[in-house]
C-alpha cells in the first residue's frame, strides 16, 4: 500500500499524519504554529513525523512521499509560501527544500485551500462535482476551484483570495487591511466575538447542545457565508460547494443559515441549482488533499 506522510500548516495549528493513497488517515497528530521560527517549526515537525513515517515503514507499505499544505500564495515553483498575512513567519522561507533535508522523499507543497479542495473532489463530499468550490473556515478563510479535474491556478497557484470579498461594508477589520471581508466576518475570531469572547469549539459545542445564544452565534456566521458564497457563484459557477475547516464541525447549524441566505440573494442563474454541502473530514482534509496530491498530481 503506497503511503505519505502529511503536513498541514495553519495560522494557529499544524496537522501531522500519515494517509494512505485511497485518503485513509492512518496516524494523525496536532501542534501549535505560532510563536514559533521557522526552522524549529520544521524541526518540530519532522520529529513527529519521522516517527510516524518509522512506524507504518515496513514490507507491506511504502513511503513514496510527503505532502505539505500551507495557509497562503506560493510561488510558481511550489518552493515557499510568499504572502499571508496571517503567518509572516514563514512568508519567503524554503518550507519544501527543509523538508527535503531532512526526509530522503519527494515533497510537494501545496496551498492549504487547494489541498482541501482536492479532499473533497477525490474522497470527499465533492465527488463527481464537474466545478467544485471548497471554502475552509478556520484562522483564515481560504478557497479552492476544480473545474473539470484540474485546480484552478489563477493568483498565488490558487483561486487567488476568494473571501476578501467585500459582504458587510461596516463589518470587522480584515487582517488584509479592508474592512467587511467575508473572512473577516465567517473567520474563527469572528465567531468568538458573536459567542461572547468564547473559543470556537466551545461556541459550536454548546450550538450543538441547544444553547440559544451559541445557536445564534453560528447562525449569524452562516448568513454572512451564505452572502459570500452568492457573490462568489457568478464567478466560478460551481456545481457544488462544500465548506471545510474547524467551523464546520457545527454542521447543518451553520449550512442551514447559509443555504438560506445565498438563494435569498444569489443570481437566477444559481438558485435552487447548487449543492452546498459540509465537508465530511472534521478539519482533516488540508492533510489528507496534501498528500493525495504530493502522491498523484491533478494538474
Amino acid at each position: 500500500m503506497r503511503l505519505a506522510g502529511a503536513v498541514d500548516i495553519g495560522a494557529t495549528n499544524t496537522k501531522i499524519g500519515m494517509v494512505t493513497e485511497d485518503g485513509r488517515i492512518i496516524r494523525r497528530s496536532t501542534m501549535p504554529t505560532k510563536g514559533t521560527e521557522p526552522d524549529q517549526l520544521v524541526d518540530a515537525i519532522a520529529i513527529v513525523l519521522r516517527q510516524m513515517l518509522d512506524a507504518v515503514a515496513d514490507e507491506r507499505n511504502q513511503v513514496a512521499a510527503i505532502g505539505i499544505a500551507v495557509a497562503g500564495f506560493l510561488d510558481r515553483e511550489h518552493t515557499m509560501m510568499v504572502a499571508n498575512p496571517n503567518l509572516p513567519s514563514l512568508r519567503n522561507f524554503a518550507l519544501r527544500h527543509a523538508f527535503e533535508e531532512r526526509f530522503e522523499l519527494r515533497c510537494h507543497l501545496e496551498v492549504d485551500s487547494n489541498a482541501s479542495t482536492v479532499a473533497e473532489y477525490r474522497f470527499g463530499m465533492g465527488r463527481g462535482a464537474s466545478r467544485l468550490l471548497g471554502l475552509t473556515l478556520g484562522t483564515g478563510v481560504g478557497g479552492g476551484v476544480i473545474v473539470s479535474g484540474k485546480l484552478l491556478r489563477f493568483t498565488g497557484e490558487c483561486a487567488g483570495d476568494v473571501a476578501h470579498i467585500v459582504v458587510e461594508p461596516n463589518g470587522r477589520h480584515c487582517t488584509c487591511g479592508a474592512r467587511g471581508c467575508l473572512e473577516a466576518m465567517v473567520n474563527s475570531a469572528a465567531l468568538s466575538e458573536r459567542g461572547g469572547s468564547r473559543k470556537p469549539a466551545d461556541i459550536i459545542n454548546g450550538a450543538k447542545k441547544g444553547d440559544a445564544a451559541s445557536i445564534s452565534a453560528v447562525a449569524e456566521t452562516g448568513r454572512y457565508l451564505g452572502r459570500g458564497l452568492a457573490s462568489l457563484s457568478p464567478t466560478f459557477a460551481p456545481e457544488k460547494i462544500v465548506i471545510g475547516g474547524g467551523l464546520a464541525a457545527a454542521g447543518d447549524l451553520l449550512i442551514e443559515p447559509a443555504r438560506k441566505s445565498y438563494d435569498e440573494l444569489v443570481a437566477d442563474d444559481f438558485r435552487g441549482k447548487v449543492s452546498i454541502v459540509g465537508s465530511n473530514f472534521d478539519g482533516w482534509e488540508g492533510m489528507v488533499g496534501a498528500a493525495s496530491l504530493a502522491l498523484a498530481s491533478l494538474d
